[in-house]
């Protein structure tokens, strides 16, 4: 357990958290983070535009990760988020996940979203969830 750890990211203010998290764990126990970003294949925005944007995303994680001491291994994977997000886990062989309840696209402001839901109630595998 927390040997390859996953933490999905949007970039948003709430994902960032679950980042600093996955790295704090990542340090604790030695293991490294599979930073995951996903183009989302229902998106109105450009691949090229979602493909900066995961890019830099990641690059930021990497930066953080570098600086504490810790592995991470980028993932930027064109998926629809709720549909595939478990078989992004279990190709990319992590062994627990570090998200939070909320993305980007709070608008609705519920307590957790759809992917953070998708996660708990479907996953086999620590879940750490951070608010």
């Amino acid at each position: 357990m927390f040997q390859n750890i996953m933490v999905p990211s949007d970039g948003s203010k709430h994902s960032e958290k679950a980042v600093d998290a996955a790295i704090e764990i990542a340090k604790k126990f030695n293991s490294k983070v599979s930073a995951v970003y996903i183009l989302d294949q229902n998106s109105s925005y450009s691949y090229d535009t979602l493909e900066d944007e995961g890019n830099e995303i990641l690059r930021k994680i990497t930066e953080k990760g570098k600086k504490e001491g810790v592995m991470v291994i980028e993932h930027l994977i064109t998926a629809d988020p709720l549909r595939d997000i478990k078989i992004i886990a279990e190709r990319t062989q992590v062994d627990s996940i570090v998200i939070t309840p909320l993305g980007k696209d709070n608008s609705k402001n519920v307590l957790i979203g759809s992917i953070a839901d998708r996660i708990i109630k479907t996953f086999d595998i620590p879940v750490v969830l951070v608010r």
